[in-house]
């Protein structure tokens, strides 16, 4: 209970600092999550050929931490996320429940909306359905784009390179920006990190054009 009450009066505090609301859970979370719509909240199905196919059942959100307020002139939004997916069968015959636990960063009014667009960094682990390249070594190796309009991904990420490196994954569709990052196992949003994933944000934000 020390550890939790440390970690809140901590997010208070930050929270206050920038004259933004907390609020410990996600009272309005189907809200959100439709306005954000997309991984790490709606990952994409498998291809049914995909081995092992696991065969999902129900599944849950839990947000907390939840804080909203102004940054750099634009609605923020910053919280921590929870979802939890029953598998029925994971393609060897076991079944239980999987918890995956993200931090999440994103401004929810951009000036004009643009197509989706998702910049993933490459793992071992393949994504569920494939993506583009754009032409550009310093992207291509080291990313998975996915994305409605090609033509334009590849002109926009080809002047955002040096912004893209070693970030962590981005997505933007219509007038959201967000990015998410596997939370480590202190649980809440790793306040230390908030303003840099903000800037980012406004920084990749300011440099979209939307197309002609």
């Amino acid at each position: 209970m020390d550890g939790f009450g440390r970690r809140l009066r901590a997010t208070r505090t930050f929270a206050a600092e920038r004259g933004w609301t907390l609020a410990a859970s996600g009272a309005d979370e189907g809200v959100l999550l439709d306005q954000l719509r997309g991984e790490p909240f709606h990952p994409p199905e498998w291809p049914p050929d995909a081995f092992p196919y696991p065969v999902p059942g129900r599944h849950r959100h839990r947000l907390s931490d939840v804080m909203r307020g102004a940054y750099r002139d634009r609605s923020a939004v910053v919280f921590a996320y929870t979802r939890e997916q029953e598998i029925l069968d994971d393609g060897f015959g076991r079944r239980g429940w999987e918890h995956s636990r993200h931090w999440i960063a994103a401004l929810l009014d951009l000036p004009a909306p643009v197509p989706r667009l998702q910049v993933t960094p490459r793992t071992a682990v393949l994504p569920a359905r494939p993506g583009v390249t754009i032409g550009d070594p310093r992207v291509d190796e080291r990313f998975h784009v996915h994305t409605d309009d090609p033509a334009w991904a590849g002109s926009a990420l080809r002047g955002l390179a040096p912004v893209l490196l070693d970030g962590p994954a981005w997505r933007i569709s219509g007038t959201a920006i967000l990015t998410w990052t596997w939370a480590g196992p202190v649980p809440g949003v790793p306040l230390d990190q908030v303003d840099a994933a903000l800037e980012r944000l406004a920084t990749i934000a300011g440099r979209l054009v939307p197309p002609a």
